[in-house]
């Protein structure tokens, strides 16, 4: 027994766990990859991603520079593909942010994805916002005959992962309009707010809520034990044991 409470405390120790990542594997293709090049970014993305999709490597499915600018050509590239990060240049400081998405980015009326859902800068001063279900009251005042209201509201906020039109798409949401990260119809600008959900500190600084975008990159997640796409979270651990 006590030689099992030794290693349980030893190998499910956070310092054992962070020793443990590894950088996300790549996919070598036609296009080279160029933000997630280096073996660092990899590392931190890893670092970022939930627990069941560490153990992945990436396969470059979108880039501006060579399949063009726009939401259009970002769709039909993202089609039917699940758990992808995006991954985007900011000019103005050089830096790298980005989202990890549970869902196929499409053009779509509807509010979709799910609190798997990632925000972050990549560079400088790396840092992630995983979502949480908590209502912040400090984030808005409260009277008696409004309570029922606004935690409707609020709620409904809470939810808004992904949104994705023809003349944008972005993820988090709040009440004034903003977004935890949004990008225009052709890729090249962008805002980023605190968000409801995320309660992230705008993801290009606080001194560029609204940016400029150099090159943008989407990768698709691909199981490291056979190379296989994900597609749904139940094929993340189907067919590894047969």
């Amino acid at each position: 027994m006590e030689y099992n409470e030794q290693w349980a405390e030893k190998y499910t120790s956070s310092d054992y766990l962070e020793l443990s990542i590894r950088p996300l594997g790549f996919v070598e293709g036609d296009i080279p990859i160029v933000l997630a090049k280096q073996a660092s970014a990899r590392l931190t993305l890893t670092k970022y991603l939930p627990f069941a999709y560490k153990d992945t490597k990436i396969k470059l499915v979108y880039s501006s520079n060579e399949h063009g600018r726009s939401l259009k050509t970002f769709y039909k590239h993202c089609a039917k593909i699940k758990h992808t990060i995006t991954l985007m240049e900011v000019l103005q400081t050089g830096g790298t942010i980005g989202m990890f998405a549970t869902e196929t980015w499409h053009n779509s009326r509807k509010v979709y994805g799910d609190g798997e859902c990632v925000l972050f800068r990549l560079s400088p001063d790396p840092v992630c916002y995983s979502w949480s279900h908590q209502i912040l009251a400090s984030d808005f005042s409260l009277d008696e005959s409004s309570v029922g209201s606004l935690l409707s509201n609020e709620e409904a906020l809470l939810c808004e992962f992904m949104v994705s039109k023809d003349n944008f798409l972005s993820m988090g949401s709040n009440s004034d309009g903003t977004s935890g990260l949004r990008l225009n119809e052709d890729l090249s600008k962008g805002t980023s707010a605190k968000a409801r959900g995320f309660n992230n500190e705008p993801l290009a600084g606080n001194e560029y809520p609204e940016f400029d975008i150099g090159l943008v990159e989407t990768y698709q997640l691909i199981r490291e034990i056979d190379g296989k796409p994900i597609h749904r979270d139940e094929e993340i651990w189907n067919n590894m044991f047969d």
